[in-house]
């Protein structure tokens, strides 16, 4: 049998603040030992003033205790360091993430082996009969596991030493020798090197995801970073239209201005110099009535007949008392210039030109703004085709090119009466109702002007009112098309692209070219069907376009 090496219970040489070994060591006057340092910074911590208590005893002093060094226990610790690994000095006791020792009474220290034999943790003091026992060697020590209540079966109270392949759980002997007595049992170790291999290959297989999901983080950022560079290269270049249309914006009021107040400054000094010509001739005439009353008083009859042919003779008025007040302040070119300013900044302001976003391939949401120029590609794929309804047809216009084409004259086509045709807008609809989904279709013109837009069926079709106009009820959407403002786009036709997303609640038109340039979107709630329409000026045509997926 071994010699017995020397031992001593952490309880007498450990610090109950630190909880670790004693450094040197100091008794107060209730007999229990601390660090110095540690019983010196809990006092000087202390709430209480002028009362000083013992960690353990909470026995109270009214003075604060001198602390002396315990030479014995000081003595007696550096022999326990120096007797051997077999003493465990550093020792603590076992905090909540620990296991704690199943023997210890009290307070219970760390466990530093679990015995799966025995079905208990022991702390270093406690693990030293199973070092130094031949029968005690012999058991299962494993790392300290504080859920050994997994590790016994539940019908027998015994350890689980073998896995059931049939069951697929972990069973003791007894369960073996019983219910699982036919069943594939092996051992943990051997079902544990199988199922290692299967672990390695989800490893390998996660990692692999790891991987690909970082791939695609980094492309996000990637595309973050392209985001943001687009848009800050979208607003540099609209920065100079911007400050642009502020300075002319500035200047034309300046000129407005100038002219209000010209005309203002010309018609007030005509109105003052009137107004001193009248009060000139009404001070003359005043001082006449006051000659001519003391005439009419005096007795001197030939006085009276001396001045009377002079009196009596009537004062020239030689002054117009109607002055008129000219409104006419700007030129009417200027007016109107104005007025249209005001209207199609009105429309721009009123349009919500982008508020939608489109998913980019990588599944990360581009910003609205940036689809204001859009690949036409991007449209074509939900082109559609629609068709003139000849039932709906205002008789001033054409059908040609098989109901595809229509044009405005003076002449009428005698079409058959019909309820839903338009007596008095020269409009059409399309025979297609459009709902639920996304359409695209494009149309080209040329002329005077044309109306794009869609409507619910119910427009009315009969007389002279806005209910009978695209565009000009609660129940219509169109974009205004006038030659003056295309004129800079070059030669016609022109091409407008109609874009309806009823999900999405809008119908957006485009100006079409290798890339779409928004001028406009309406934002509704669709709660019925649309036609597309067309209402189509004197002098004027336009096509419906042939789409497929190269776009013509």
């Amino acid at each position: 049998m071994a010699a017995a090496r020397p031992s001593l219970s952490a309880d007498h040489y450990s610090c109950s603040v630190c909880l670790d070994v004693l450094k040197k060591p100091v008794t107060i006057p209730c007999g229990h030992n601390y660090c110095l340092d540690c019983i010196n910074d809990y006092w000087d911590q202390s709430d209480s003033v002028g009362v000083y208590l013992c960690p353990q005893c909470r026995r109270s002093f009214n003075v604060r205790p001198e602390l002396n060094r315990n030479t014995i226990l000081t003595e007696i610790i550096e022999k326990l360091k120096a007797a051997g690994s077999d003493v465990a000095l550093s020792q603590s006791y076992a905090g909540p993430e620990d296991v704690p020792c199943d023997v210890c009474p009290g307070r219970k220290r760390r466990a530093v082996k679990t015995c799966l034999t025995c079905m208990a943790s022991y702390c270093e003091s406690h693990l030293q009969p199973h070092r130094e026992f031949e029968a005690l060697k012999k058991h299962k020590l494993v790392e300290p596991n504080g859920n050994l209540e997994e590790k016994i079966c539940e019908k027998h109270l015994r350890a689980l030493e073998v896995f059931c392949r049939t069951d697929g759980t972990c069973v003791c002997l007894l369960c073996v020798a019983t219910e699982h007595k036919s069943h594939d049992t092996v051992t943990p170790e051997e079902e544990r090197a199988g199922r290692q291999c299967q672990l390695a290959k989800v490893n390998e297989k996660l990692r692999r995801r790891i991987k690909e999901k970082e791939k695609r983080l980094v492309d996000i950022k990637e595309s973050i970073v392209k985001i943001q560079r687009s848009a800050e290269k979208e607003l540099q270049e609209h920065e100079e239209t911007f400050t642009f249309l502020i300075q002319t914006i500035e200047t034309l009021r300046s000129v407005v201005i100038e002219k209000v107040r010209d005309h203002e400054r010309r018609e007030v000094r005509k109105a003052k110099e009137l107004m001193e010509q009248l009060e000139k001739k009404i001070k003359d005439l005043k001082k006449r009535d006051t000659e001519l009353a003391e005439l009419s008083q005096t007795e001197d009859h030939i006085h009276f007949l001396q001045n009377y042919p002079s009196l009596c003779v009537p004062l020239s008025d030689g002054v117009s008392s109607n002055i008129t007040v000219n409104s006419d302040f700007l030129p009417e070119t200027l007016k109107k210039n104005l007025s249209d300013l005001k209207r199609q900044l009105k429309e721009m302001s009123g349009g919500e030109f982008v508020k939608s976003s489109e998913t980019s391939g990588l599944g990360v949401t581009t910003p609205s703004y940036l689809l204001m120029n859009m690949s036409r590609n991007s449209f074509l794929q939900y082109a559609c085709q629609i068709t003139l309804d000849l039932n709906t047809v205002h008789r001033r216009l054409q059908l040609t090119e098989q109901g595809t084409r229509v044009m405005c004259s003076e002449i009428e086509i005698p079409y058959p009466d019909h309820p839903e045709r338009f007596d008095w807008c020269t409009q059409v609809l399309c025979r297609e109702a459009l709902s639920g989904s996304r359409y695209y279709w494009e149309v080209e013109w040329s002329g005077d002007g044309v109306v794009i837009g869609v409507t619910y069926k119910g427009i009315k079709r009969k007389g002279k009112s806005d209910e009978c106009c695209i565009g000009s009820n609660n129940i219509s959407w169109r974009l205004l098309c006038f030659a003056p403002n295309w004129v800079k786009e070059g030669p016609p036709p022109y091409r407008v692209g109609v874009f309806l997303d009823c999900p999405a609640g809008t119908v957006s038109f485009y100006k079409v070219t290798d890339t779409m340039t928004l001028l406009f979107k309406h934002r509704a709630s669709f709660k019925e069907p649309l036609y597309p329409g067309f209402r189509i000026k004197l002098n004027s045509n336009m096509k419906i376009c042939p789409l497929n997926s190269s776009g013509r």
